[in-house]
This record gives C-alpha cells, sequence and structure tokens, in this order.
C-alpha cells in the first residue's frame, strides 16, 4: 500500500451482518414528498423504470472510434465534488460546490442518447461529497456534507429518492452511520456503502447495506483499514474499494474485494497509481478508474482493472484532469463530469467521453 499526503472517503453498503435500524430525523427541505412507507408498493418502485439494456446501438458504436477521450457537451453549471449516476438513458449530475465556492442543491440530467442537458427537480438541500446511485429506475442520493462552505464537517445520514417520472423527492430511511466523501455500489437490491468520514471519525472502515426490498439497513464486514475520498463499485457478483486517503496515512493505491457471505475483505493487487477524490465505474468485467488527486496534484492517467485476470492495464489519459468528478458508463463508454482541475475547491463544467476497446 503507497502512501502519500491527503485525506479521503469511500462509502459502501453490504449484505445484511447484524445491525438493523429503521431511519433517523435528519432536516429535509420544503416541497418534498412525504416519507417512504416501510415498503414501498411495486407500482410506486417501477414507475419510473427506463430499460436502456440495448443501447448503445452497434449503430451508434461505429461512429465512435475507440479508446480516446472527446470532449462533449459541457455541463450548464460548473462544479466539484459532485456525484453522478446513470438511471436509464440518462445520467445525473448532484450537487457539490460551484463558481461561487458554495453547495448546491442543483440537479442537471444529461440525455446519454441525445447529448442534451436540462435541468432536473433539486434535491431538498444543498449537498457536497455525497453519493448518488441509479436503482429499478429512480435516483437515490446518500449523505455527504450539507453546508454552504467546505467545512468538511456535519455529515449527514440521510437518505433520499427521486422518481424522474414525477419529479418528486421522497425520504428514505436514515443509515446508521453519518458520513461524507464516501463511495456508493448496487449489488443485486441492496445498496453498499463503505468508508467515508464523519465528524466522529477522520477515516471510516464501517460499511452499511441497504436492502430495497425490506427498506431497512444493516451492516456488512469493516474495511480492512479506514479511508475516505475512496471509490466504490461492483462488478462481476463482488463489491470493491480502491484508494483514498486518511489523515497521518496518506494517499493509497490498494484494493480490497467483498463477495455477499464473506466474513472479510480480501486484497487485490494495487491500483498503477494512489489516488483520491476520483471515480470508479465498471464495464463489463473491468474496472475504470478516472480522475483524483495525488501529492502531485490532479491525476490524468485513466487505470482500468480486469477482475477476471486481476491485472491493471492504462487507458488514455483524461484532459484535463479532474478531481470531485462525476462517472457513469453505458455499454463500452464512459462519461467523466465536471470535477475541480486543480486541487482544492476548483470548478469545471467540462464533459468528456471514451469508448473503451473490447475485451481481449
Amino acid at each position: 500500500m503507497k502512501a502519500a499526503a491527503g485525506i479521503g472517503a469511500v462509502v459502501l453498503a453490504a449484505a445484511a451482518y447484524g445491525f438493523v435500524q429503521r431511519g433517523g430525523d435528519d432536516g429535509a427541505g420544503a416541497g418534498v414528498a412525504a416519507r417512504a412507507p416501510a415498503t414501498p408498493p411495486p407500482a410506486t418502485r417501477a414507475a419510473s423504470t427506463t430499460p436502456a439494456a440495448t443501447w448503445p446501438t452497434a449503430a451508434v458504436l461505429r461512429g465512435i472510434p475507440e479508446g480516446r477521450w472527446a470532449a462533449v457537451r459541457s455541463t450548464p453549471t460548473q462544479r466539484t465534488e459532485v456525484s453522478a449516476a446513470r438511471v436509464g438513458d440518462a445520467a445525473y449530475v448532484v450537487g457539490g460546490f460551484d463558481a461561487s465556492s458554495h453547495g448546491t442543491a442543483a440537479v442537471e440530467r444529461l440525455d446519454l442518447r441525445t447529448g442534451r442537458w436540462s435541468r432536473s427537480a433539486a434535491m431538498p438541500r444543498a449537498r457536497n461529497h455525497m453519493n448518488a446511485v441509479g436503482y429499478d429506475g429512480a435516483l437515490y442520493v446518500f449523505g455527504g456534507y450539507p453546508g454552504a462552505t467546505d467545512t468538511s464537517s456535519g455529515a449527514v445520514a440521510d437518505f433520499w429518492r427521486f422518481d424522474p417520472a414525477t419529479r418528486r423527492w421522497t425520504r428514505m430511511p436514515s443509515a446508521p452511520v453519518p458520513r461524507a466523501a464516501a463511495g456508493a455500489a448496487i449489488l443485486g437490491h441492496r445498496l453498499y456503502v463503505m468508508g467515508g468520514r464523519n465528524d466522529a471519525h477522520a477515516a471510516l472502515t464501517s460499511v452499511n447495506v441497504f436492502d430495497f426490498e425490506t427498506n431497512r439497513w444493516s451492516n456488512a464486514p469493516p474495511l480492512r483499514h479506514g479511508r475516505e475520498h475512496v471509490a466504490g463499485v461492483a462488478a462481476g457478483g463482488a463489491l470493491y474499494v480502491l484508494g483514498g486517503r486518511a489523515v497521518g496515512q496518506g494517499t493509497f493505491d490498494d484494493v480490497e474485494r467483498w463477495v455477499p457471505g464473506a466474513r472479510s475483505w480480501q486484497r487485490l493487487p494495487a491500483m498503477p497509481r494512489a489516488r483520491a477524490g476520483f471515480q470508479a465505474v465498471a464495464v463489463g468485467r473491468r474496472i475504470v478508474v478516472v480522475g483524483g488527486e495525488g501529492p502531485a496534484g490532479t491525476i490524468g492517467q485513466v487505470d482500468v482493472f480486469d477482475t477476471g485476470t486481476r491485472r491493471w492495464s492504462v487507458e488514455p489519459a483524461l484532459d484535463p484532469p479532474r478531481h470531485g468528478l462525476g462517472l457513469v458508463a453505458a455499454g463500452p463508454l464512459v462519461w467523466a463530469i465536471a470535477g475541480g482541475p486543480q486541487p482544492g475547491l476548483t470548478v469545471s463544467s467540462h464533459v468528456d467521453r471514451i469508448r473503451l476497446p473490447a475485451t481481449p
């Protein structure tokens, strides 16, 4: 495990492991829907499902060269420390800091088919360093810092659901542990949230799990060591947490893997480069690592881990490099959205797309 100066966080959630808790009482914004029922009715859960299994088509991909980043239409708002998630044929970018260095509740939607941006209903309150995921046609946002400035304090445990069909936010049960600067991943019908930081712990090892079928939180085995500003991803039936940082320990390059039912996390080959404040996304059996920062500044190098061979490779660098960005994928296409081009609180509206080469 390499170390370099820095701080970081990730959030991932895993299968039931003991503790179960219903929601807490974090504050909610005005004009939002009522708290979700204990078991959402099937009609509610499926109302905004937008299948996208057939896109991008072979015809679409023929017009996009492999292995090269290309700038596409910029975001309407310059920002950093965002989170992004794919829901059907759209990518949603939430929260972060805007060009005035203030936290924002803004939500913007990218139509992946047309490349057009539009504004969506804002979150109930501004937040940064949160996690966004897509599940069953809806957008979910967890945790983060609600402060208007970059204070790195006051992490929350609240959890929200946005239905694109009704454009309404609904309060979900709060998690057992407040956290920010974390990573998140969906595996099956569960959300896995791991690592991160809060006011009590500079780098968390805990992993919380939300079951969408029971509407309850539980715990999974803890990470091997605390980390924040990390990335979490699900691929091939397993969960992965990568990189991050911790006060006094520097920036990490190590990777952990956990399979539901296992009693502990397994250490895997380290990333080629230590990084924090980055994102990772699964493309088939590969994990694509983009952005972040280290002692030398923001990182353009793109690393790809093949979960089948357990080998790392390098793809063309992201230019300009960014940290605090959003990352989504559809088929072999990956979009890197917004983020800060220099360390610290810098913003951008850059959006770049790459088509990964086929797996050998």
